[in-house]
C-alpha cells in the first residue's frame, strides 16, 4: 500500500510538474514592448495620462482610445489561427473582430496608465452549466476590462460601447447584462446572461505563441481572479 502511494504521488508531481510547464510556454504577456508603444504614439496618437487624472479624463482617454482604433481598423474579418494579433498586425489588417481588437484595447489602455485586464465572456445559452457551455457553446465575446478611478469597468469590442451608466456609475464585466435598465443605450449582445472569465483569451487556444490546442490565457491574471473571488 506504501509503494502504490509513493507510485500514486509521484506521478501526480510530474503531473503537475508538466502541466505548470506546459502553463507557462502558453502564458499571454500583456506588457507593451517597442512596436507596440509605437503604433500607440505614431499610428492613434495616443498620450499617457499624467498622474493625478480626473474620471473626466480618464473617460475622454478611453472614448479616444476608441473613436482612433475603429477609425483605422472597422469591424471585419478576424485575424485567422496560428498568427500574430498584436498591435502592429491589427492595425495592419485595417479590420478585425472582437479577440483582435480586444488585445490592441488591453495594451492601449496600459500605455494610457489605465490598468486593464481581458475578459473572455462565455454566453450562457440554452440554460447549460458552465462547464457544458464552455466545451459545447459557440457563443462567446471578448472584451476589455479598464480600472478607472471609480473601480473597474467594462469595454466593448464590436462597438464604441462602455460600461457607464447614465448617472456615472462604472459597471464591471460581471453586472452590464444584470444592469440593462441603467444605460441610455445598449448593444443587444450585451443584454443576455454570461460569465465573465478574467485573464482567458481562447478556450480552444491558437490564437498566442506557441499556436497549439491549449486554452490561452495570462495566468497572472486569471489566478489573481480565482483567489480575489
Amino acid at each position: 500500500m506504501k509503494k502504490l502511494w509513493h507510485i500514486a504521488l509521484g506521478i501526480a508531481v510530474v503531473a503537475f510538474a508538466l502541466l505548470f510547464s506546459l502553463a507557462a510556454v502558453t502564458n499571454v504577456p500583456t506588457a507593451c514592448d517597442a512596436t507596440d508603444d509605437a503604433v500607440f504614439e505614431y499610428v492613434l496618437h495616443l498620450k499617457p495620462l499624467k498622474n493625478p487624472q480626473t474620471f473626466a479624463q480618464e473617460i475622454l482617454a478611453i472614448r479616444q482610445l476608441q473613436e482612433r482604433t475603429f477609425a483605422i481598423a472597422p469591424l471585419g474579418a478576424g485575424i485567422p489561427d496560428y498568427q500574430p494579433r498584436e498591435p502592429a498586425d491589427f492595425i495592419g489588417k485595417r479590420e478585425g473582430l472582437c479577440f483582435d481588437r480586444s488585445r490592441t484595447t488591453d495594451k492601449a489602455l496600459e500605455y494610457l496608465g489605465l490598468p486593464s485586464r481581458h475578459i473572455f465572456l462565455l454566453y450562457r445559452d440554452g440554460g447549460e452549466g458552465f462547464w457544458s457551455s464552455m466545451f459545447h457553446s459557440k457563443s462567446s465575446h471578448a472584451v476589455t476590462e479598464v480600472k478607472t478611478s471609480k473601480g473597474w469597468m467594462f469595454i466593448d469590442s464590436n462597438t464604441n460601447w462602455i460600461a457607464l451608466t447614465r448617472d456615472g456609475q462604472v459597471v464591471d464585466a460581471d453586472d452590464v447584462w444584470k444592469r440593462t435598465a441603467e444605460f441610455d443605450t445598449i448593444p443587444s449582445y450585451l443584454t443576455r446572461p454570461w460569465w465573465a472569465i478574467r485573464g482567458m483569451y481562447s478556450r480552444k487556444g491558437q490564437l498566442y505563441p506557441p499556436y497549439i490546442r491549449f486554452p490561452d490565457f495570462n495566468w497572472y491574471d486569471f489566478c489573481a481572479w480565482l483567489i480575489m473571488g
